[in-house]
């Protein structure tokens, strides 16, 4: 996975100068959204590694979609069904909602409210919001659900790689508890390999340690 990672690394920072150009010249509709706010964003990881892990998110959720647990696309209504999505996931506390594209979501959490330093146990907190978030899944069963595990950069590569799986892991299993279907979710871990910003701070190193939830339909 880190190999592959550090390709779409490569990739996207070869098109960063396309995004850009591209924001620049749309109306700007990607956004992000939050509990009682909403505002436009500058686009999704556009000027960090993050974007590589939307992008590998993005493609196992298409192989999700191509299977039977989803069943048939939604059509030209796709936008309003993720829209529908993102409105209630934005009124959950201690969530954020960044639209990828008119057919994906990415579900971010505030800082370290999923897991405490170095575990893979959900903390009391992270169960009443990510048992909200489950409910607002099972509304929508024609949505594929990638779980998506990053850590920062203390400690080796391996044991990085390791804990971001056991989250993710621990992250789909909850969600299955709570009742969505296992065909449609898959659990990565990106170990240390997708910071959002740099490790030198502490700061940096906390917005490095989460876990995303990325969220797709497919229009046909």
């Amino acid at each position: 996975m880190n190999t592959l990672l550090r390709k779409y690394s490569v990739l996207v920072s070869g098109i960063t100068l396309v995004a850009l150009l591209a924001g620049c010249a749309s109306s700007g509709t990607t956004r992000s959204t939050t509990h009682n706010n909403t505002a436009k964003g500058a686009g999704i990881g556009a000027l960090s590694g993050a974007a590589a892990s939307v992008l590998l998110g993005k493609r196992k959720a298409d192989e999700i979609l191509i299977g039977t647990a989803i069943g048939a696309g939604i059509g030209a209504g796709v936008g309003a069904y993720m829209d529908a999505q993102e409105e209630k996931l934005a009124r959950i506390p201690g969530t954020s909602v960044e639209r990828v594209d008119d057919e994906t979501l990415l579900v971010r959490f505030d800082s370290d409210i999923l897991f405490a330093i170095d575990s893979s146990t959900l903390t009391s907190t992270s169960r009443g919001t990510l048992g909200d978030v489950a409910g607002v899944i099972n509304e929508y069963p024609k949505t594929a659900v990638v779980i998506q595990g990053h850590t920062d950069s203390t400690g080796t590569e391996a044991h990085n790689q390791g804990l971001s799986e056991r989250r993710a892991g621990a992250v789909q299993g909850f969600l299955a508890g709570r009742g969505v279907n296992q065909e449609r979710m898959a659990a990565i871990g990106y170990g240390e390999g997708s910071p959002l910003t740099s490790n030198a701070t502490a700061d940096g190193r906390t917005q490095n340690r989460r876990v995303n939830i990325l969220l797709k339909a497919k229009a046909v």
